[in-house]
């Protein structure tokens, strides 16, 4: 997907951790002193951290300078999910979230309106609800929050469908976020 970036170089100013791949040619490029290996992941997993200010080591005179061979995670990046769900990235990341409050959605049918409601629902319940999932399950970060809305948005879109209980609501989006992430459409996969 292009992702209508322009001048915002939001993401690579934020302090954000980037995850290498072992497919990444930003591997080959990345000198070895910004890399650290990643917590429960075996090499060549490594994570590329940010500079004191934050800003991304590779990110030099207001550019990408390995922009050919940047990770797939940043290929993947895109604020618009947080939009999308309705939340921010959090208080340390006020560029993005200035970005966040910037976008604007349009659709071109009922469908689409709805399924944009059902994943802000989805932020939503995630958000309100974490006391009944299991321990240690919910994602820890915006991020994760965010795309698990986007995994599971089916689930919020019936609103006529009896209500049902929030650990049934729980248990249901743990289904369906493991079912998303086994069929191979999560974009962190190797």
């Amino acid at each position: 997907m292009d992702v209508p970036c322009g001048d915002c170089v939001g993401c690579c100013t934020s302090s954000y951790s980037i995850l290498l791949r072992p497919h990444d040619a930003a591997l080959d490029v990345v000198p070895v002193k910004f890399l650290s290996s990643v917590a429960g992941m075996a090499y060549p997993h490594a994570k590329m951290n940010p500079l004191e200010n934050g800003h991304c080591p590779m990110f030099q005179d207001g550019k990408c300078s390995i922009y050919a061979q940047r990770p797939q995670t940043c290929v993947d990046y895109d604020c618009r999910v947080f939009a999308a769900a309705g939340i921010q990235t959090g208080d340390n990341r006020p560029v993005i979230n200035q970005r966040i409050r910037q976008w604007r959605f349009t659709y071109e049918s009922e469908t689409d309106r709805k399924a944009h409601a059902a994943v802000r629902s989805a932020a939503a319940f995630v958000s309100e609800h974490g006391s009944v999932f299991p321990a240690d399950w919910l994602p820890n970060n915006p991020s994760g929050v965010a795309v698990l809305a986007v995994k599971v948005y089916a689930l919020f879109l019936n609103v006529d469908q009896p209500a049902t209980s929030d650990a049934d609501m729980a248990a249901a989006i743990v289904k369906v976020s493991g079912e998303f992430d086994a069929s191979g459409m999560a974009s962190d996969q190797c």
